[in-house]
């Protein structure tokens, strides 16, 4: 058996075929904590690469679904991409061609989770630009990354590193469907439904009604997205405060860019609605972050939020290069 490759995102497998053990020790993954989780998507693979006989300036290609095997060959459908080179129906090379198959100088595709692309690092580039990323940029940057052993990029992969931590229950778990999460939403989901107007001005004194809106506005301004949320819904003052929207999703994007299900759900529809979001919200540190001390945190989120930092690695160095290209150019 081969070396095994890796994804050049998330830095985790390509396979959902894991070694569990029942008994729970520290040899392999826990059979406690991973039996209900999904791992198919690790199953999945995709890849980018470069056809230099492509037609057009952007020669990069994206391939259809595939899968990995020994030795770095991955084997992937055509998929629609009119770059994809039609002829080349031979498996193709992950990264670079270090085992000495045919020609030495043969084209190498970049490897990653279809999800960890489209989902996660795909977003991460358009938050800062809705632009269409320019994949032959993206290779040119993975291309600079891509030395050492070959089986990953150098990248900071975050918490657990993959490259130590082989059984890092957290890089196995789906980064992008997460129950725990979704149930937290369906609550949120569920007041948001509801019939706006149904707080009414409470009887008694408010002591932020003491300040003109400005100052209120102030006091926003130094605090967090989870403690704006429980200040409304604790003050009727502050609650019909209006917020700006870019205000409030710069605060977001800032805070938890990661946490795409929030950013576009009206919280300031009721008391009732910004309770429950400050509640999730205040949590989310916790529950996002991967520590080896406990295990409050969930596992996908974790996962997310770990990737979403590689992700921002690539996104400044891609951004970096897009620069260079216009400097070059003008």
């Amino acid at each position: 058996m081969g070396w095994a490759i890796f994804c050049a995102i998330c830095g985790g497998p390509f396979s959902s075929e894991v070694e569990i053990d029942p008994e729970n020790t520290d040899e392999c993954y826990r059979d406690e904590v991973l039996r209900d989780c999904d791992l198919g998507w690790l199953d999945d693979l995709c890849a980018l690469g470069i056809n230099p006989d492509a037609l057009g300036n952007d020669k990069s290609f994206l391939t259809g679904i595939g899968d990995a095997h020994d030795y770095g060959v991955v084997e992937v459908d055509m998929g629609e991409d009119p770059n994809f080179p039609v002829q080349n129906n031979a498996p193709m090379i992950a990264y670079h061609d270090h085992a000495g198959f045919g020609d030495s100088h043969e084209p190498h595709v970049f490897p990653f989770h279809p999800i960890c692309y489209k989902d996660i690092l795909q977003r991460c580039i358009r938050q800062r630009d809705s632009k269409q990323i320019r994949r032959d940029v993206l290779f040119d940057v993975f291309e600079k990354l891509n030395r050492g052993l070959y089986v990953r990029l150098q990248l900071e992969y975050g918490e657990p590193d993959p490259r130590q931590s082989k059984f890092g229950i957290i890089l196995v778990a789906n980064p992008v469907e997460i129950p725990q999460l979704d149930d937290d939403f369906d609550s949120i989901m569920k007041s948001q439904d509801k019939k706006a107007g149904q707080d009414q001005n409470p009887q008694g004194k408010d002591v932020f009604d003491r300040l003109p809106p400005e100052l209120r506005h102030e006091v926003f301004k130094l605090l967090s997205a989870g403690s704006i949320l429980a200040m409304k819904a604790a003050s009727w003052v502050m609650h019909t405060t209006t917020l700006p929207r870019e205000f409030w999703t710069h605060r977001l994007r800032s805070e938890m860019p990661w946490l795409w299900e929030i950013h576009d759900v009206d919280v300031f529809q009721s008391q009732e609605l910004e309770d429950k979001a400050s509640k999730l919200l205040l949590d989310i540190p916790v529950k996002s972050q991967y520590t080896s001390k406990n295990d409050d945190y969930i596992l996908g989120l974790a996962n997310r939020r770990r990737i979403w930092g590689v992700c921002e690695q690539i996104r400044n160095l891609y951004f970096e290069k897009l620069k260079d290209i216009c400097n070059t150019d003008s």
